[in-house]
């Protein structure tokens, strides 16, 4: 079924264009003419048919709201390829009416001002029972991606809502019940006044159904009578609600497996209940994937609040499962709750991690990478202003790999402030310092491990000209190409920008300026990373191995072993540091949760840029030890050198 008014605007010559499989409409501003190819199902199709859910109208290539008053489709004498006149009455930015066969028609487009605009003229003016419920269901179908990308709407749209059906159930009626089937939803008015039918203390109701095939999925609910024993006879109204759709409540990316279910008390509402809810869901898939499970959860319609216009809505916006508890019988799911609010059972995943968690490891994460941020700056500082240790090659890799971890560790401090900007060309930045400053880290290690196996493993003919020039063109030029192409195509697929993080067992949502295209992460992160800790770990067993050889020639029989060999255990430990290696947990993480490897993983990465401070700090030091130890090598070889020279002239000596 098709309504007229669903029309499509565009600004220009060919200004509207509404279209799904079945049906095409185009308008002509300059002639003030409708052309209309239609594929009629019945002889009389009116404003109030089912629309197709794929059609979408446009209007200066924006989607639009179209609403019409009744018209006849028929009394018009429409057939394929004819016209109509229509009349304009008037013309804004954001709304058009015209006048089209006795019929106005007002197009709105689907912008947050004009659409909190209809919404709030809604509210304000409650009456219509279903006709107004009906129009925002209309409202939100045709304008679905701003309700999906803009958080506050979408929470206005659930209050007036809510608002609508409360006022559906102050509609008097005769008998038990009263359906509406408004194509979307289905709203069923229980009036409960007998209560001596129920059976066990408890009143046994089923939801609505909004299609007859859909009969198998249909809901059963039992209320308890000690709910309702103090609510007076004529107010013992309960609306029933079944969802076509669960998209209204998704906010972030939650799986749901059953029909969405809606239970509200006229003019109160059922919490803190001492005898709880019984709802029984039958699944909609039941096939449950490895390391998922199913939970009774609800809509978290009514937490903090704060006020945008006239409506109040909730800070926190999410599933949760407070006061409810699941059991499973094959494919029916029974939900046992002590509130009534929208409900449903979500498919969550087995590998979260709790929230206390979650919140431990990010302090973990932003005091560790403080601390390095604050390390690397001081071993540069330091690597400046000391003359001596610009001409070691070992000691100016350190410091290129501390200049990328400063450049990582505050670009990622800066990430939620330049998210929470709402700035697209600031987060965009941050992300971009962000993934290049990573991969420095990551080609930096590579060149750590490089360094040495020229050291301690090749050892002859390891002489380079201009070495530093050479490796830090690799170290920074590398990763410069790789963000620098990825930037480069920001107008054929934008890479970079606000990407929101969900905290798997809250649902809750932060903002983050990072990469924004999965297959593009996993490409120039995992898989780059995966090569260099192959790489590197090769060459850390490797030199592992050397020292372990040296250790044991060197040792033999010589005292104080084993305090040797503690020495080689602290010298492999920072070289596992060095080369990056402990990043390699998160491989370990991969596939399930194991709660001690992700603190081990924040700790010692978060911590890396300090660890590699006190490396450059242990090597000056035994660089000094050694330079000391030199000198006075030197100087004792010297005094024995001398001393022969005395005894072969011993006329120079004034005693004699």
């Amino acid at each position: 079924m098709f309504p007229l008014h669903l029309l499509l605007l565009i600004s220009g010559t060919l200004a509207m264009n509404c279209s799904n499989s079945d049906n095409t409409f185009y308008f002509n501003t300059t002639t003030g003419v409708i052309s209309m190819t239609m594929k009629i199902l019945q002889e009389n199709i009116t404003i109030d048919d089912k629309a197709e859910d794929s059609l979408k109208c446009y209007w200066a290539s924006r989607e639009s709201y179209v609403d019409c008053t009744s018209m006849n489709v028929t009394s018009m004498n429409l057939t394929d390829c004819r016209t109509v006149q229509i009349s304009f009455v008037s013309h804004s930015i954001s709304k058009l009416i015209f006048n089209i066969s006795s019929s106005t028609c007002e197009v709105t487009n689907c912008t947050e001002t004009a659409i909190n605009a209809l919404l709030r003229e809604i509210q304000d003016h409650p009456g219509g029972g279903p006709k107004k419920l009906r129009k925002i269901l209309n409202i939100r179908s045709m304008c679905a991606d701003l309700f999906n990308n803009n958080r506050t709407m979408g929470m206005m749209f659930i209050d007036i809502e809510r608002g609508l059906i409360h006022s559906i159930m102050n509609i008097s009626f005769t008998g038990e019940s009263v359906h509406y089937n408004l194509r979307d939803l289905a709203l069923t008015v229980f009036n409960l006044a007998n209560l001596t039918s129920a059976d066990d203390k408890m009143v046994h109701i089923t939801a609505p159904e909004l299609f007859p095939e859909n009969n198998s999925y249909i809901s059963e609910i039992w209320i308890p009578i000690d709910a309702l024993q103090n609510i007076p006879e004529g107010k013992r109204k309960v609306g029933m609600v079944t969802y076509k759709s669960p998209n209204e409540f998704l906010f972030k990316e939650e799986l749901v497996r059953t029909r969405v279910m809606r239970i509200e008390m006229e003019g109160r509402r059922l919490k803190n209940l001492t005898t709880p809810l019984k709802m029984k869901f039958k699944l909609l898939d039941p096939i449950i994937p490895v390391n998922y499970s199913l939970s009774c959860q609800y809509f978290n319609e009514y937490g903090t609040l704060f006020h945008t216009g006239n409506i109040s809505l909730p800070d926190t916006v999410f599933w949760k499962t407070d006061g409810c508890v699941t059991k499973i019988n094959d494919s029916v799911v029974e939900c046992i709750c002590n509130h009534a609010t929208p409900f449903a059972v979500l498919l969550i995943s087995d590998l979260s991690v709790g929230g206390v968690h979650w919140q431990v490891l990010s302090y973990i994460s932003y005091i560790g990478c403080g601390l390095s941020a604050f390390f690397t700056a001081v071993s540069f500082l330091t690597y400046v202003t000391t003359t001596n240790s610009r001409g070691d090659n070992a000691n100016s890799i350190h410091v290129s790999l501390s200049g990328a971890f400063f450049l990582l560790n505050t670009s990622f401090l800066l990430n939620e402030w330049g998210a929470s900007l709402d700035i697209r060309g600031v987060c965009i930045f941050i992300a971009v310092a962000i993934h290049y400053s990573l991969l420095s880290c990551f080609t930096w290690m590579a060149i750590e491990a490089v360094h040495l196996y020229l050291l301690l493993v090749k050892v002859f003919n390891t002489y380079y000209r201009h070495y530093m020039a050479k490796l830090s063109v690799i170290g920074w030029g590398v990763p410069g190409i790789i963000v620098g192409v990825s930037l480069a195509v920001k107008d054929i697929k934008p890479l970079y920008g606000p990407t929101k993080m969900t905290m798997a067992e809250t649902n809750q949502t932060n903002t983050i300026c990072w990469i924004m295209d999965t297959p593009f992460f996993y490409c120039m992160n995992v898989a780059y990373f995966t090569l260099i800790f192959v790489f590197n770990s090769g060459i850390l067993l490797t030199v592992t191995t050397r020292i372990c050889q040296l250790q044991c020639y060197s040792s033999k029989g010589k005292p104080g072993k084993a305090s040797l060999a503690w020495k080689d255990i602290c010298t492999v430990l920072g070289l596992t540091c060095l080369l990056g290696i402990t990043w390699g947990l998160a491989f370990l993480s991969y596939g399930y949760v194991n709660l001690p490897i992700l603190y081990l993983f924040s700790i010692f990465n978060s911590l890396q840029g300090f660890f590699i401070f006190l490396w450059i700090c242990g090597t000056a030091r035994k660089d000094r030890e050694q330079v000391a130890k030199n000198k006075i090598t030197s100087a004792a070889l010297h005094t024995s050198t001398a001393k022969p020279k005395e005894e072969m002239y011993p006329g120079n000596n004034p005693d004699q």
